[in-house]
């Protein structure tokens, strides 16, 4: 069995494409804590902590500071992908992805819109929605040639 791990992980899930014989199986799990999660681990380690020797308090209160960090960087890093997400629309890009039978396929056209429902933007090109990762290259689709300049004329002078 093949595992392909995406070079990156989303804010919310990590997915995992698993192949076998052909066959191909998604499963996502959860790749991040919640301030929920934190404050059961914090419990469970007060509630199990050695009552001769108990734990600093200032040590508890690093730990909350260093995951209260922590979940500030993913934020920004949420806002940031969702920020260039939006900077692609109108852009012609090139976006690749794999195919059904795990073939490596190219698609080049403009982004239409970005798709943020997934809780990760997705960019639409040409009809199919591929995730932001996918984007391998970009242009502007605005460029224009430079304009010929028109010629110039020179007024004659009037000695």
């Amino acid at each position: 069995m093949n595992q392909i791990y995406p070079y990156s992980l989303s804010g919310t899930a990590r997915t995992s494409i698993n192949t076998t014989s052909g066959a191909t199986e998604l499963k996502t799990g959860k790749s991040s804590l919640e301030m929920t999660d934190f404050m059961k681990l914090l419990a469970a380690q007060m509630a199990n902590q050695d009552p001769t020797n108990p734990t600093d308090n200032n040590e508890f209160i690093g730990q909350m500071a260093q995951f209260a960090s922590l979940q500030a960087m993913q934020d920004l890093r949420q806002l940031s992908l969702e920020q260039y997400g939006a900077s692609l629309v109108g852009k012609k890009v090139v976006v690749a992805s794999y195919d059904a039978n795990g073939k490596y396929v190219e698609d080049t056209g403009v982004v239409d819109y970005v798709n943020y429902s997934s809780g990760s933007p997705c960019v639409v090109v040409n009809g199919k929605a591929y995730d932001l990762y996918s984007v391998m290259q970009v242009n502007s689709d605005t460029y224009k040639s430079p304009e010929t300049s028109p010629e110039l004329t020179v007024p004659e002078d009037s000695n």
